[in-house]
């Protein structure tokens, strides 16, 4: 069983080792929650500075503390991940047996799937909500903390993009096409908005670089 407890080691040789849990979902939320914290320890870096904007503190404060939130979300995403796909699992091994167990194994099968799906969506949301939230106090980075603003939000895209994969992995099993065809239309949307915060922080970051 996967654990937030793990030692990064372990939680490492997990992921290398040939079983279906922790895969991707896992590592993807330990990366967004990783990103969280970059942009975090950015903020904190950039309180007590000389700013132009009157209110830059305060801002900072606030932006703070709902990427704090946003990472306590996202770290619990590795163990989520990991159990909501150990219930599709589980389900695929029900016996097919008669015409009323093959119903109950795809009716399971489905509702695992539908679960499966949930945790990297929601994954998504929290990483756009922590871009979003950031996109108010990243012009205050100073130059020389804008390596991890980087950094944190190359981890973030990469998350986003594992997220999306997973999402779209459970898609494709779903019988319920509209069902599918509507969270396909919501992580577009999400995954947009990420693109998006992520390109403006990029900029702004090779623009201090180079400055």
């Amino acid at each position: 069983m996967i654990t937030t407890d793990q030692s990064i080691h372990d939680f490492v040789e997990s992921l290398a080792a040939r079983t279906p849990t922790p895969g991707g979902g896992s590592a993807g939320g330990c990366a967004a929650a990783m990103g969280a914290a970059l942009l975090s320890m950015a903020g904190r870096f950039s309180q007590g500075k000389k700013h132009s904007e009157a209110d830059a503190e305060d801002r900072l404060e606030r932006v703070l503390a709902v990427l704090d939130d946003k990472r306590a979300a996202l770290l619990p995403m590795i163990e989520r991940d990991a159990s909501a796909f150990e219930l599709v699992t589980e389900a695929y091994r029900l016996p097919k047996g008669d015409a009323q167990a093959v119903e109950i194994r795809t009716r399971a099968i489905q509702e695992a799937l539908r679960g499966a799906m949930a945790v990297p969506e929601e994954t998504l949301c929290l990483i756009r909500d922590v871009l979003v939230e950031f996109a108010d106090v990243v012009t205050l980075i100073g130059r020389n903390i804008v390596s991890d603003v980087g950094s944190g939000t190359s981890l973030l895209e990469a998350a986003a993009s594992m997220a999306k994969l997973n999402v779209q992995i459970n898609m494709a099993y779903l019988e319920d096409r509209d069902l599918a065809s509507a969270a396909g239309e919501r992580i577009l949307a999400v995954m947009a908005e990420i693109e998006e915060h992520a390109r403006r922080n990029h900029r702004i970051v090779r623009q201090l670089l180079e400055n």
